[in-house]
């Protein structure tokens, strides 16, 4: 069973609640969005092939925005050395010896409580470094994020829910490089797994300015110019997710298929990253 420590499985009318309302202007939740349980036995998750236009090395510059949804504050089928550091990785590409890059999201209960980071990793070793958000957050809320990569200038940048949160180096990382691991959802590499939504994954082989990735979280605005990957997660049915910018399609293996309204996200707290 997971152990669940808030779950806000919330009807349309918090949204009005929260002042958010659905038919007027300003940032929407998704409409349509894969659902993982979290289960370690279950493997539930979605995955799409590896692509260079997913790797950094590629242009020397990755955006990679995501709508995540967690349905609990803590979480069981989690990794991590230290045990009230446990996490959840909830999207990436890598595997051991061939890391690139992930976002993470720290189970409830530690200093960490339930920050959400971004990571580049060098490829052979797996060491990794990265921005985060550390926010309250309420479970069953959509939070939109996103990972931005400067190759040139070796630094990672989180944005959430359109605005900048922080940026760090990865120098002593030194050169990054592509490795032949698939783009999962849900999961990383089978080490840990989410319990909650994801929706709208688009990738750029670019860096996005914080003006652009402002209009992508506040009207969904998709900036056409080096849009690599792009699976919103709302066929309605079937095992295929489609990406409908580079037709590089993918496959759930478990995840199910939602279309309930959930509220946004709207907490602010402290940032940070490093090494």
């Amino acid at each position: 069973m997971l152990n669940i420590k808030s779950v806000a499985i919330a009807p349309i009318s918090l949204l009005f609640a929260a002042g958010l309302a659905i038919a007027g202007g300003g940032p929407q939740p998704p409409q349509g969005y894969i659902q993982v349980d979290g289960v370690r036995e279950d493997r539930q998750y979605a995955e799409a092939p590896d692509s260079t236009d997913f790797s950094v090395v590629t242009t020397g510059a990755l955006t990679v925005s995501a709508w995540m949804r967690p349905d609990a504050l803590e979480f069981t089928a989690t990794e991590g050395s230290a045990p009230d550091e446990q996490y959840v990785h909830w999207l990436g590409k890598g595997e051991t010896g061939r890391q690139e890059w992930t976002f993470r999201m720290y189970s409830a209960g530690g200093p960490r409580e339930n920050r959400i980071s971004f990571y580049v990793f060098h490829l052979g070793p797996g060491r990794g470094c990265g921005s985060y958000a550390q926010d309250p957050i309420e479970a069953g809320n959509w939070i939109h994020v996103v990972g931005v990569v400067d190759d040139s200038a070796k630094t990672t940048t989180l944005y959430k829910n359109g605005e900048w949160r922080h940026t760090d180096s990865y120098a002593s990382l030194g050169d990054l490089g592509h490795g032949s691991a698939p783009l999962r959802f849900g999961t990383r590499d089978f080490a840990s797994f989410l319990y909650g939504g994801l929706a709208k994954v688009r990738i750029w082989n670019r860096i996005l300015g914080d003006d652009e990735i402002a209009a992508l979280y506040a009207s969904d605005s998709v900036p056409p110019d080096g849009l690599v990957g792009e699976y919103l997660l709302d066929e309605g049915d079937g095992d295929t997710i489609f990406d409908t910018a580079g037709g590089n399609n993918g496959m759930l293996f478990g995840a199910t298929r939602g279309s309930d309204t959930f509220p946004l996200d709207n907490t602010t707290g402290r940032s940070g990253g490093g090494c």
